[in-house]
């Protein structure tokens, strides 16, 4: 009887160590023939793109990135085509929303993109890059510039400031004119207006929310003033006012 049992427990043994193999086997081929049945099944291909929201982006631009991501639908994710476009497009990407379609011989894709809208542009030397609302920048061929322009030396001076350039040219905005240029250097920043009119600060580092409302009040008070100079802590020069 002991005999017996040791033989039926080797012979347990052996089918579940040939039932491990062949597991071992199945998968290993599950895994060779997967991406090749992958590659030719149309179920898995995208046939045609649609694409909405793209005021500047090539529409070809979307189908590289889709013939990248192996032009199947399994790799071509919100997170993966976001991320895809934006090393094409220079981060001038915000947002991509996908919309799969299935048929027969291939799946349709609806992209709806979000592209950043250029709120500044900085000029750095021969280098030019635009930066959104939020402060992120990006570069893209197509768009087209936006003033105002910042002539720096650093765009990273720009992005470390970012918040006091942009309350800056809404204050500039809110009192009826708009911003041309900006120069940021290490004594002070001077704006330029599209009316002529020349605001002097001090280095953008030193820009303070207290700068920022004096400013505010000052163009309450005198919506005519040509240049002001507010270089001078707690002195304001105004000429050209009423």
């Amino acid at each position: 009887m002991k005999k017996e049992g040791k033989k039926a427990g080797r012979r347990h043994a052996v089918i579940g160590y040939i039932l491990v193999v062949a597991w071992i086997f199945s998968m290993a081929l599950a895994g060779f023939f997967m991406p090749v049945l992958m590659d030719t099944l149309p179920y898995f291909k995208v046939k045609a793109i649609q694409v909405e929201g793209n005021r500047v982006i090539p529409a070809y631009v979307f189908s590289k990135a889709a013939l990248e991501l192996k032009n199947n639908w399994l790799f071509i994710t919100e997170g993966r085509l976001l991320a895809l476009l934006n090393v094409l497009t220079g981060n001038s990407v915000e947002e991509v929303k996908i919309d799969r379609t299935f048929q027969k011989d291939g799946v349709i894709l609806k992209v709806r993109v979000k592209e950043r809208v250029p709120f500044l542009t900085v000029v750095e030397g021969e280098k030019m890059i635009f930066f959104d609302r939020k402060g992120v920048p990006f570069f893209y061929k197509y768009f087209t510039p936006q003033r105002p322009y910042i002539y720096s030396q650093s765009v990273d001076l720009v992005k470390e400031n970012f918040s006091i350039l942009k309350s800056l040219v809404d204050i500039c905005k809110e009192h009826l004119w708009h911003v041309d240029n900006i120069y940021l250097s290490e004594s002070d920043t001077v704006i330029y207006g599209n009316n002529h009119t020349r605001i002097l600060l001090p280095a953008i580092e030193q820009i303070s929310d207290t700068t920022l409302k004096r400013l505010s009040s000052i163009y309450n008070i005198s919506m005519e003033a040509r240049e002001v100079d507010l270089t001078t802590e707690g002195m304001a020069i105004i000429k050209g006012g009423e």
